[in-house]
């Protein structure tokens, strides 16, 4: 288990969730005001940020709870703090909602502003704002991206981000990990035997998936941080094949939105999907017929990350510290736990009843954290293959 765990940490070096949001073409404001279904904002894209989103607005309190997980026990609250917080988020409002909700518990003078959107126009609107932030802190939901995009973040010194194992985070602590999440197949249970289901991820392009199998495209973060393993991996030729053969055995792509892959699997619109772990979790939680599978490459499981930083010249910085240290605190992760079903990236907090636990399984030996550099190349590779 020792080993497992330091082929874990070995790899998740850029890694440093599920988690399902609606992905939207630009940031829109939006409180974190649950949906009854948790979907995954589309993660990084090429496009710019065209248009000034509106003001970010107060996160109200989730109106309904991503599962039946019991609520994570907070600290006291903090009668010092007070103010407000700024936060841009790739994250699902749904799988988010819980998190802005606890913190208040801790901090109820702290006034939590949230604007949604996709990792990419995001980013592009940092970017634009960084003569004038305004934006304390950026949360997004894949590992490469964030690395890719690291100049915008100040480094945070503070005790917490310092308890992070060093290959979860930047060698200059503008940002860390805050959950793992595994790269697994949804199967829905009434069309598909495990017997049958592939044991390669490279056994997708066989012609018995032929139009069987759903994934989300290259405006998906997760999937664009999973393509750069691969080639990191197999190498580039080997990553073209793939994506042919997934293109030519026509794959059902479903845009950023890993909800999409989900929803389709459990309706039967597919028979089997890519997605995060907790994806399939979610699903079972709302009783549709799926399953979970492992490939059994050589190479081992493929993880990702969320991450957390503070952006460079944030108006609220102390407060902006206060958030990014709750999530890492044992409350915060308990509720990406408990709530989404992902791998706390703090040690010592348990999972959620039923997940199996990373150490279980060999994990695939890369540093994702060191490999944003690969992203725009490698996004170029696959969509010169077909990935829409």
């Amino acid at each position: 288990m020792v080993r497992r765990l330091s082929l874990l940490f070995v790899m998740l070096a850029v890694l440093s969730a599920c988690g399902g949001q609606p992905a939207t073409e630009a940031p829109t404001a939006a409180a974190t005001d649950a949906p009854a279904a948790p979907t995954e904002a589309p993660a990084a894209t090429d496009a710019p940020a065209a248009t000034e989103a509106p003001a970010p607005t107060e996160a109200p309190a989730a109106t309904e709870a991503a599962t039946i997980a019991p609520e994570p026990t907070a600290a006291p609250p903090e009668a010092s703090a007070s103010g407000e917080v700024t936060v841009y988020t790739s994250r699902s409002e749904a799988l988010f909602a819980p998190v802005v909700e606890a913190f208040n518990r801790q901090y109820p003078d702290i006034k939590v502003n949230v604007l949604s959107g996709s990792n990419g126009d995001l980013l592009a609107k940092i970017k634009e704002e960084a003569a004038n932030p305004q934006a304390d802190v950026f949360i997004n939901s894949d590992t490469v991206s964030i690395a890719a995009n690291s100049d915008v973040f100040q480094p945070n010194d503070s005790e917490a981000v310092q308890q992070v194992p060093v290959q979860f985070r930047a060698d200059d602590d503008t940002w860390t990990a805050l959950t793992l999440r595994g790269r697994v197949l949804m199967y829905n249970t009434d069309l598909v035997q495990p017997a049958d289901l592939p044991q390669s991820i490279f056994d997708l392009t066989d012609p018995k998936w032929k139009g069987q199998f759903a994934s989300t495209d290259s405006s998906g973060g997760a999937m664009m941080g999973h393509m750069v393993a691969l080639r990191e991996l197999v190498g580039e030729e080997r990553l073209s094949e793939f994506i042919q053969g997934l293109v030519a055995n026509e794959t059902q792509w479903l845009g950023s939105s890993h909800t999409n892959v989900r929803n389709a699997v459990g309706n039967g619109e597919a028979q089997i999907g890519l997605v995060n772990h907790y994806y399939y979790y979610l699903s079972q939680a709302e009783g549709q017929p799926v399953g979970i599978h492992y490939f059994d490459d050589d190479f081992g499981l493929i993880v990702n990350s969320t991450n957390a930083g503070i952006i460079e010249g944030a108006k609220n910085l102390e407060n902006a510290k206060l958030f990014v240290d709750f999530m890492l605190s044992e409350a915060g992760q308990q509720v990406f736990a408990e709530k989404n079903f992902e791998y706390p990236i703090m040690p010592g907090v348990p999972l959620a009843e039923g997940v199996e636990p990373l150490d279980e399984r060999p994990i695939a030996e890369i540093a994702l954290k060191t490999l944003g550099d690969q992203l725009e190349p490698t996004r170029a590779l696959v969509q010169a293959a077909g990935l829409p």
